[in-house]
């Protein structure tokens, strides 16, 4: 929807074009009015809108003034002046503020829609015309970044009025934050005239007039420490594109290594990769998966890091697959083999199988793994301390699940594949309860969060909580808590 001010010192002109035009039907959706020429001023500033309409004698400051600083101060809404002097010094005087029509009073509704109408056409065509130049300037840009563009010179004149030497470029490259979000924030920036992502990096051509290490000191703190940055340091041609690109792509190792949040200078990439040492890695591994299954935190996160110490002396991509190699050796080896740690496994908020390929820092993919052994370890930890912590935790999740039903226990050991009564010791052992106290105690646990809601009868709270006999439901709870439900309620 568009926007218009009006401007007009007459109250009662200025009312009848603000409520006797059919703005809405026009495309109009926001009308700002305005007395003066100062006024006014204020306003553009505030709303920026498409359409000025401005009467030319007016207190203050006149139309012709109040345009002349409207074009000055960059804005480039369509102006129509309003007058009652059909005079050429005038006419003139509009035109040389980019005018685009005049408008005689006095003046009829029907004749300010059909303008207005007409008007909106011309902005959707210029609004069309500025997207199609917009995609093509910044194809034109992506693909002189990647030397994919042969006709450089007629393009750089087409889409920017520029021959091909001028130096009117600055390039900067995000790492570790390849995502489209990214790239639609810094697009927005008035110094970016192109953000693409391209091989996971995300590469941005700035303008030329600016600091472009200011620039990449703006975009890092933009991305709160979600990716690192390298600024070229030259004013770069069109053609000059390409071999700025190689520079900064060829950092991508150094800076996958590095710390999130850096800023740097580009310079050629200085990471070398080198063979992992295959038997200190395997043995690693072997003391690896040892202090994991022995539950011992501490010395699994040493062999995890003499691990990773191996796995990081390849590049970015090798070192990302074998730290997937290692998880899923972890995998295979211990969860594949262990229905009950790959349960406890699949509860677990990290999941480093979705991460590690995908997240742009060495330090990122070495806390998802450390994670995942941390996770590991507690589950052998806590196997060790109670032999049965996994039954009792497979029963209470179970009865969490299905405490409104019948909740059997014949029913929770077919599930552990358990005879009923090997289970009931096994519980009692863990928790020193028996299923039927936990149950209970659960039960009544609910049914007390919804006595709080008094809208609720007694009877429909009993059959939430898995009592159908109301009576038995009292007699259950006046013995856990010595009152009845009602006057629970009261008491609460």
């Amino acid at each position: 929807m568009l926007k218009i001010l009006l401007v007009e010192d007459e109250k009662l002109e200025l009312e009848t074009l603000r409520d006797y035009v059919d703005w809405k039907s026009l495309g109009v959706g926001k009308v700002y009015t305005a007395r003066n020429g100062r006024t006014a001023l204020e306003c553009m500033a505030e709303h920026e809108p498409d359409i000025l309409i401005a009467d030319i004698q007016m207190p203050v400051m006149n139309g012709i003034e109040l345009t002349k600083r409207v074009r000055e101060e960059g804005y480039r809404c369509k102006i129509i002046f309003l007058s009652g002097y059909d005079d050429f010094e005038y006419l003139k005087a509009a035109f040389q503020v980019q005018a685009i029509d005049y408008i005689l009073k006095p003046f009829s509704v029907e004749e300010v829609e059909k303008l207005i109408l007409r008007i909106k056409g011309e902005l959707e065509k210029e609004h069309t015309a500025e997207v199609s130049l917009k995609l093509a300037s910044g194809q034109l840009l992506a693909n002189a970044c990647e030397g994919r563009e042969e006709n450089l010179e007629e393009m750089s004149e087409t889409c920017f009025g520029r021959p091909v030497e001028e130096k009117a470029y600055g390039m900067l490259a995000i790492y570790g934050a390849p995502e489209e979000k990214h790239v639609h924030r810094i697009s927005d920036l008035f110094e970016v005239q192109h953000a693409f992502l391209s091989d996971q990096m995300i590469y941005v051509i700035l303008q030329a007039y600016i600091s472009f290490q200011d620039a990449a000191g703006r975009i890092a703190k933009l991305l709160e420490g979600e990716g690192s940055v390298a600024w070229h340091t030259q004013k770069l041609s069109i053609k000059e594109l390409h071999t700025a690109a190689v520079l900064l792509s060829g950092m991508q190792d150094e800076m996958f290594y590095g710390k999130p949040g850096e800023v740097v200078c580009a310079h050629p990439g200085d990471k070398k990769a080198v063979p992992v040492d295959r038997d200190a890695y395997h043995s690693a591994r072997q003391e690896l998966r040892r202090f994991i299954t022995a539950g011992n935190g501490m010395e699994a996160d040493t062999a995890m890091l003499r691990c990773l110490e191996e796995l990081r002396k390849g590049n970015r991509r090798e070192c990302q697959r074998e730290v997937y190699g290692l998880y899923l050796n972890l995998h295979n080896r211990l969860e594949m083999e262990d229905s009950r740690l790959m349960e406890e496994m699949d509860k677990r908020s990290v999941k480093p199988e979705l991460l590690i390929l995908d997240l742009g820092f060495f330090s990122q993919v070495q806390e998802a793994l450390r994670q995942y052994v941390e996770s590991l370890c507690c589950f052998y930890k806590r196997q060790q301390e109670d032999p049965n912590f996994y039954v009792s935790g497979w029963v209470k999740e179970y009865i969490e699940k299905n405490y409104a039903g019948a909740c059997s226990v014949e029913e929770m050991a077919e599930g552990l594949r358990l005879s009923p009564n090997y289970l009931r010791s096994l519980f009692k052992a863990g928790t020193g309860q028996t299923i039927l106290e936990y149950l209970t105690d659960f039960r009544l646990q609910k049914a007390c969060e919804l006595l709080k809601d008094k809208t609720q009868k007694v009877k429909d709270i009993g059959l939430l909580v898995g009592y159908e006999n109301i009576s038995y439901f009292s007699q259950v709870f006046v013995k856990h808590y010595g009152v009845t439900p009602n006057e629970y309620r009261k008491m609460v």
